[in-house]
């Protein structure tokens, strides 16, 4: 974001950091709700693929853009006020791929076994099975709360102090390298029966 003139805009930004799209899928950018009230723009100037080329002009700060091929780059929206002053903001475009795209998969095959058990609390091993590339490092998880991570070679692990006054989900999820959460996958450990 950069800004200009008397009557510049601080902090003008797009709805969305990035926008994700598939080729032909109409995408709306919006910077309406970084505008303060009161602020007079006599125009938007639309720069879709980030080349410095305007491609669209017009007098609502929301526009539409169909990338009809993979595309990966920045938009950028100049505002031109009724005062003379320019801001600009600028926001990726991912077209072919989604957010979720290069992070690990759900593993596969996960199982819990106890191993020990004593007054209600067991020792469990959860194993697993990558569902695809092979992580950084596994997490485990017992309802959803981190409990220990494992490096990426692994395909168990032991949790101990499991509490079983009712069901538990022993999970497992993989993260990259730069702490990319993967898709999650757990199995219920049903309680104990007193």
């Amino acid at each position: 974001m950069s800004s200009a003139g008397p009557s510049a805009v601080p902090g003008l930004r797009f709805a969305n950091p990035d926008y994700y799209a598939m080729p032909g899928q109409t995408v709306t950018f919006s910077v309406s709700a970084s505008l303060p009230r009161g602020v007079n723009i006599a125009q938007y100037e639309w720069d879709f693929d980030g080349n410095g080329v305007v491609d669209q002009v017009g007098p609502i700060p929301v526009a539409t853009h169909s990338y009809p091929a993979l595309f990966e780059g920045t938009a950028t929206v100049r505002i031109t006020h009724a005062t003379g002053g320019l801001s600009t903001a600028s926001t990726g475009v991912h077209i072919g791929r989604g957010p979720r795209d290069g992070l690990p998969v759900a593993p596969v095959n996960v199982t819990v076994a106890v191993t020990a058990h004593s007054n209600g609390i067991s020792t469990v091993q959860i194993t697993w099975e990558p569902g695809g590339p092979e992580p950084y490092r596994w997490a485990l998880t017992v309802d959803g709360i981190p409990a220990g991570m494992v490096e990426g070679a692994a395909r168990s692990a032991t949790i101990t102090d499991v509490h079983r006054a009712r069901d538990v989900r022993i999970g497992v999820v993989g993260f990259t390298q730069n702490q990319g959460m993967g898709d999650p996958a757990a199995v219920t450990l049903p309680a104990l029966s007193y």
